[in-house]
């Protein structure tokens, strides 16, 4: 008889390139890594708070490997290099002499990187996490069975749903009772604010106080934090646009003066080449490092609307094209309008999609709140939807006529305000109606958990009027960095291309410009190159999203435009 094991009918778990990678590693360094775990317990806690799954042995083990890898690359290179005798390329090879370690000191610093991640992503879903189990706790329903609906969100919640499958699996899986699975999980998450409200939940629990008061107050101290968090931001983007202003601005001023200070000196236009460089690649360079780090600083939401990018992506070949056509325009001219024809698409796009956004956000609360009142009448939810109909919402007004025509089809309200949250492209907005879902499935939505409702939406829109306010002061610094790169190109192709006066009577002078008519026109294709990533930037940096930066790119090249014309009737300078 054919004997048949297990692994016979199951299949393989498959593993991801990290257990492949690892476990390599640990087949060849196992007998040294499994002394070092031993004698390090830090290190289990640290993966333990981290999205990492590896062992501390195969993590230390993955470190050798790295460590001995990038070694042999840089013996291999220090061997090619004493070969061909190049001292170049030896002095280039010797720099990477500090590899092998850091890439060591690296992998075993990544659980810590990790735990930094997992935090700052749950940071940002946080206040509507507690918002949700505040809502449900007012319908009877408790933090766990709030966790087992947030594990099913990963649409709304992807952060959270993964904390609340970790304390689920323990619960449900391993046997631990919801006590010990929830200190399990404060001991282990990095996020403080998170942990807090765990233990602060079985001290409840324990003591048998009151929960309902102990999450209000903690919501509230969310709301605090998070109201702060949002000012230091603030003062950090203002550091950050300071810095910003004096590469694009200040520096390219300076390096314009020395540049054409040095074609005066020599008679030539050498110096356009620097600045060409300068504008081309080392702004734009520098634009996407800026906003990169504006992206770590502010505070970020699971979902994206990529509407607007996909219209760039779509639009960009237009501007290539309009560029490459031979119109008879001077470069300037050419480049800008190449540039708007590549964004007029993304900024209409942009902006009605901000104003969706806005107006969304900004009446939901009062439409929560007219349900709640209606509630207290005693007026079912689907009542009070079809009696809001006619009442004003802005653009909010039409998904209430819609909703309210679905009820009167005998579409369940839970599957109404569902299909609503699935089609509008506001996050703040879906994850409202998808809390007003859950609201009225605990059990038709009690009066106390509507009001809970309203309160936290309007809370959460005045602290997003809040953040709005406070960045919105730094989107004039662009500008103002943007109108400085053109005004100092006109002020200089002015002064250099008038006559010097050199007698003292003032009647020799050299009529000879220093600079010509096509030397204007590079300068002036570089400054708005420039206003053109300026404006990308204050987008990102004045409203939190580098799609708003479409409609001040566009604005900041027309300023570029209008500002030639002005400066030719101006000066009676003939720049193009």
């Amino acid at each position: 008889m054919k004997r048949t094991g297990p692994s016979a009918a199951e299949p393989k778990p498959s593993l991801g390139p990290l257990d492949v990678v690892s476990g390599f590693s640990y087949k060849l360094f196992g007998r040294y890594s499994n002394g070092i775990a031993a004698n390090s317990p830090w290190l289990r806690d640290e993966i333990m708070g981290s999205n990492m799954r590896i062992t501390p042995e195969g993590l230390i083990s993955l470190a050798f490997f790295g460590t001995v890898l990038s070694a042999l690359i840089f013996a291999a290179e220090i061997g090619v290099a004493l070969a061909l005798a190049n001292p170049f390329l030896l002095l280039i090879s010797g720099a990477f002499a500090a590899t092998p370690p850091l890439v060591f000191l690296l992998v075993m610093r990544s659980p810590k990187i990790s735990q930094g991640s997992r935090s700052a992503a749950l940071e940002n879903e946080l206040p509507f996490v507690v918002g949700f189990i505040v809502v449900l706790a007012g319908g009877g329903i408790s933090p766990i069975g709030s966790l087992r609906r947030i594990a099913g969100m990963t649409g709304i919640f992807p952060n959270a749903a993964k904390e609340a499958k970790r304390i689920l699996l323990d619960i449900d899986v391993f046997g631990l009772d919801p006590v010990t699975a929830l200190e399990k999980a404060a001991e282990t998450n990095p996020n403080k604010p998170f942990a807090e409200l765990l233990y602060g939940y079985t001290t409840i629990i324990k003591t048998g106080g009151d929960i309902s008061s102990f999450l209000n107050n903690k919501l509230k101290e969310i709301y605090e934090a998070r109201s702060i968090k949002v000012k230091k931001a603030s003062e950090t983007i203002g550091t950050l646009a300071e810095g910003y202003v004096t590469i694009t601005s200040v520096l390219g001023i300076s390096l314009f003066v020395l540049f054409q200070s040095q074609a005066l000196i020599s008679h030539s236009s050498s110096g356009l080449q620097g600045i060409e460089v300068f504008g081309m690649v080392g702004v734009p360079a520098f634009s996407m490092l800026f906003m990169y780090m504006l992206n770590a600083v502010q505070a970020r939401y699971p979902y994206i609307d990529y509407r607007a990018y996909k219209a760039f992506g779509l639009s960009a070949p237009v501007g290539v094209v309009l560029f490459a056509l031979p119109l008879p325009l001077d470069l300037f001219f050419h480049t800008s309008v190449a540039l708007l024809g590549a964004t007029v698409a993304p900024m209409v796009v942009a902006i009605r999609a901000a104003r969706e956004k806005n107006a969304l956000e900004k009446a939901l609360p009062d439409f929560i709140r007219d349900i709640s009142e209606g509630r207290k009448i005693g007026l079912s939810p689907e009542q009070t939807i079809q009696s809001l109909a006619d009442k004003h919402y802005g653009l909010l007004s039409k998904h209430v006529k819609k909703m309210s025509s679905q009820v009167s089809w005998g579409v369940s309200t839970v599957q109404v305000i569902r299909t609503f949250a699935d089609g509008v492209k506001s996050w703040v907005t879906r994850e409202a109606g998808m809390l007003l879902t859950e609201v009225i499935d605990v059990g038709g939505g009690t009066v106390k958990s509507f009001s809970d409702l309203a309160d936290f939406t309007r809370k959460m829109n005045d602290l997003e009027g809040e953040k709005r306010s406070a960045l919105k002061p730094y989107l004039f610094i662009n500008y103002f960095a943007a109108i400085m790169v053109i005004v100092t190109t006109f002020i200089m192709a002015y002064f250099i291309s008038t006559p010097i006066n050199l007698g003292p009577t003032g009647t020799s002078a050299a009529s000879a410009p220093a600079i010509d008519k096509g030397s204007i026109d590079i300068l002036l294709t570089v400054a708005v190159f420039e206003s053109w990533f300026i404006g990308m930037v204050g987008g990102k940096m004045g409203e939190g999203s580098v799609a708003d930066g479409f409609k001040h790119a566009f604005a900041l090249v027309v300023i570029a435009i209008v500002a030639v014309f002005i400066a030719q009737a101006v000066m009676h300078l003939s720049l193009l």
